[in-house]
């Protein structure tokens, strides 16, 4: 556990650990250069130098779709795959964020993926069935004005925030701050680190991870399919 003990390298190694811990990541290999952890089709990796994945990918047969942390942001270039930047986050404060009074949160329910998939303006290619999934198995909250739904924030299968939607009615009043704050203190009932990853261009999202304190991590994460012939790239959902 060398490497993602190494406060250097904090932001990765709580979300290397709070993969094996909470999801059942098997911990594929963890040395002074690296920490690759494996469950349900997603490897999780994390190098010293990003510039070493390939020879990992090769020594450790990695095909499926991987996350690569700690990455230059040429690394597409570099180890021969295609994928857009990301920047991980990670909330390390002991205490959760003081949550907002203005809104009424509930977990929705799985009959409601249709249309929580109908409104998410970022779907990836998750479909109805996949969005009830992480419905029943991760949850997606709702925050609510009396009656109105203003939005909803979910997690993804590793367990990261996102599914981050406001009602177009509602946007510019907090909503988004609002839910991700209650995600953040519901995700640390379990003990768990709330963590994301947000595309470098996407502005909004990254300001929002700055403004509620999450810690950026230094370099940059990328999400790809490697096949075991050809890399392809996914769309991260």
């Amino acid at each position: 556990m060398e490497l993602i003990k190494d406060e250097k390298f904090r932001v990765y190694g709580a979300i290397i650990e709070d993969y094996v811990k909470f999801e059942g990541a098997a911990l594929v290999v963890s040395d002074g250069n690296a920490a690759v952890a494996y469950a349900d089709g997603l490897y999780k990796c994390v190098f010293r130098n990003g510039r070493d994945l390939p020879e990992y990918i090769k020594k450790f047969e990695i095909a499926g779709e991987v996350c690569a942390m700690n990455m230059p942001v040429d690394a597409p270039k570099l180890c021969g795959f295609d994928a857009k930047p990301c920047k991980s986050f990670a909330y390390l404060d002991p205490m959760p964020p003081v949550p907002d009074g203005a809104y009424t949160f509930r977990r929705l329910a799985p009959t409601l993926a249709e249309y929580v998939h109908k409104v998410y303006r970022n779907p990836g290619n998750a479909d109805v069935e996949h969005i009830a999934r992480l419905m029943r198995d991760k949850g997606v909250f709702g925050a609510f004005v009396g009656t109105a739904l203003a939005g909803f924030i979910g997690r993804h299968g590793d367990g990261s925030m996102g599914l981050l939607e406001v009602d177009g009615k509602f946007r510019r009043r907090g909503v988004g701050s609002a839910l991700e704050k209650f995600l953040v203190s519901y995700v640390m009932t379990f003990g768990r680190t709330p963590f994301c990853d947000s595309f470098v261009d996407n502005a909004a999202s990254l300001a929002l991870q700055r403004k509620l304190g999450l810690t950026e991590a230094e370099n940059y994460t990328f999400w790809f399919e490697k096949q075991r012939r050809e890399p392809g790239c996914i769309t991260r959902m």
